[in-house]
């Protein structure tokens, strides 16, 4: 494992980080019962409530939660510089999309403009203290190139976060929602914000924890100017210049976001670390995922496919199939490491493999049903008929497994601290 020039003296309390990333694998799992309940009639289109609903479930409960509380915890780490008043922010960051998403769900599922307004006041809030708060952390590096690309994906998040507040603004006056938000909004979320986000961190969790070869500088430096660029330059064509411009560059889009998970996962082939792990199975899921989702969006840019089944195909194949099978994968290293670490650190702790934190048996098989539930996942756009209610169930039970398995290395560390000697062997179970 390579740890050289991490600042561990500046990461935050470990309770601090765990709260949210135990918190988030139970919005995963709501989504899951939303979709069961709902039915076959959630996968008619992009826009049926239920689906709306499960959409801003996963989003804002599990990958925004996850996501921000990463920047928390690696901004620290890899520049040595913390965020400001981190132990107060992080739990209003944390209750704040919590509460938000609920809320918001509530609100698709319902259809008040109250619900919407209320859930627009915590996301509000938890948005402006994460965007502050990292910027001014960000603003401070000393010239440190590394965390260039996350001030480009903490940009284009507050910019997402921003048109979703209208969208939610306009629902809550009862007014028309503004038809170009309904397409911009989850562009900057997922190709801005999610997808410059996920560079960043890869560049620092793989070769640390796969033996992956360093990212050239120069491709990280890049990616975030590049990807801001094609968007606001999509978003002036979809303004000024009609379709074909609007077209044309969002291929350009699709084309740089495959070409990036190419080659990640030409390194993630050729890593030093060839024993395969949880994190090497739900990464080459995702990148499988983040690479359909590009080629997907790249036809129906150039309207070579079409009908209301696509954007379905593509909005899971980038949530589901990218985002949240990389997030697995990253928090079944990060948690583990976290605890290690720390129980390192206490005197007279017993020593500890990383890896005993969680069993390898348990995070093998929540891979094997996270692959059960993307099949299952696209066979209810297909089918619906056939295939929603297994569907639902199947995110219901990816959620409460990642869920119990990050529980159990809560308990794992609780346990071992109060330790005082003692070996404990690599767990199976």
């Amino acid at each position: 494992m390579n740890t050289q020039g991490l600042a561990f003296d500046e990461a935050p309390p470990l309770m601090l980080i765990l709260r949210s990333f135990l918190l988030a694998p139970w919005f995963l799992a709501a989504s899951g019962v939303v979709l069961m309940v709902a039915g076959p009639t959630v996968w008619v289109d992009r826009y049926t409530p239920g689906l709306l609903a499960a959409t801003h479930l996963v989003t804002i409960g599990f990958l925004m939660l996850t996501a921000t509380t990463a920047v928390f915890q690696l901004v620290p780490v890899v520049a040595g510089v913390g965020l400001p008043y981190a132990t107060v922010l992080l739990p209003v960051v944390r209750w704040g999309l919590a509460l938000g998403a609920a809320l918001l769900a509530a609100a698709f599922l319902d259809n008040r403009p109250l619900l919407f307004a209320l859930a627009a006041t915590p996301l509000t809030l938890a948005a402006t203290v994460f965007t502050v708060s990292a910027v001014s952390a960000l603003r401070r590096l000393p010239k440190q190139k590394t965390m260039t690309p996350m001030i480009y994906a903490v940009l284009m998040l507050g910019v997402a976060l921003v048109f979703g507040l209208i969208m939610a603004g306009e629902r809550a006056a009862g007014a028309p929602v503004s038809a170009a938000l309904l397409d911009t909004h989850p562009l900057w979320a997922l190709a801005g914000g999610v997808f410059v986000l996920w560079a960043a961190v890869a560049a620092q969790v793989l070769p640390m924890f796969q033996g992956v070869r360093p990212w050239p500088t120069r491709v990280s430096l890049m990616l975030g100017p590049l990807i801001l660029g094609l968007l606001l330059a999509i978003r002036a064509a979809d303004v000024w210049a009609g379709g074909v411009w609007g077209a044309v560059l969002r291929i350009a889009l699709a084309v740089v976001i495959a070409t990036a998970a190419a080659h990640a996962a030409h390194r993630l082939r050729t890593r030093t670390r060839r024993r395969a792990d949880a994190m090497t199975f739900f990464w080459y899921m995702g990148l499988a995922g983040l690479t359909g989702a590009a080629v997907v969006g790249g036809l129906m840019a150039a309207h070579i496919v079409t009908g209301l089944k696509a954007p379905l195909v593509f909005g899971f194949l980038a949530i589901a199939g990218a985002a949240v099978s990389l997030i697995d994968g990253m928090l079944y290293k990060i948690v583990p490491f976290l605890i290690w670490l720390h129980l390192q650190r206490q005197p007279g702790a017993p020593h500890v493999l990383m890896s005993s934190a969680i069993g390898e048996r348990a995070t093998k098989r929540h891979a094997v049903a996270h692959a059960v539930a993307l099949g299952l996942g696209l066979a209810a756009i297909a089918w619906p008929q056939a295939f929603a209610e297994a569907a639902g169930a199947a995110w219901m039970a990816d959620g409460l497994m990642l869920g119990a398995n990050l529980v159990m290395a809560l308990v794992f560390y609780r346990r071992l601290s109060r330790a005082g000697t003692g070996i404990v062997p690599h767990a199976t179970l």
